[in-house]
């Protein structure tokens, strides 16, 4: 007789599960946001949910200490989680944001609302600035590739880059 699969299995063995699903919440508290592949982002939601759900009913006590301790592995983490958890307005967004290039899997983005990141500093700003610009220059040379028609005037192409099709290429 055919019974309703309690856990989403992800295609993958329990400790595999369980490793990968501890290693996404990590990155999740610890940034506030997760891109990974929508199934990924489910079944992160749900864990995420319960977790911040039972650091809010109840009174942190060493028992939960050790839990959030097996699930996160730092103390720096535990804390920002307990602090998360007090505010008024807390829980967890998914949004979709595309496909995969290489398989074409479906992306989304996992956010914990009302999560406060470092802002960063003006040395780290610039340098992003920096890298964007080269990484435009870069792009605008590949993209655009001049030809001479016989009138004498340049054309410009543009390449576009198109979506991944599955395996079999259909």
């Amino acid at each position: 007789m055919y019974k309703r699969m309690g856990v989403k299995k992800l295609g993958k063995k329990k400790a595999h599960r369980e490793s990968l699903i501890r290693n996404q919440m990590r990155s999740l508290f610890a940034a506030g946001i997760l891109r990974t592949t929508t199934p990924k982002a489910k079944v992160m939601k749900s864990y995420a949910q319960s977790l911040i759900a039972q650091m809010k009913k109840k009174e942190i006590t060493l028992e939960s200490r050790r839990k959030l301790q097996t699930m996160f592995g730092n103390t720096e983490l535990i804390h920002k989680s307990i602090e998360y958890s007090k505010k008024t307005l807390t829980g967890v967004r998914i949004v979709k944001v595309g496909f995969r290039a290489g398989d074409n899997a479906e992306m989304s983005r996992v956010e914990l609302i009302n999560f406060k990141t470092k802002k960063k500093t003006k040395k780290v700003v610039k340098k992003e600035e920096e890298i964007k610009e080269i990484v435009d220059k870069d792009i605008n040379k590949n993209i655009a590739k001049r030809r001479v028609s016989k009138t004498g005037k340049k054309k410009v192409r543009t390449v576009r880059k198109a979506r991944a099709t599955s395996r079999s290429g259909l």
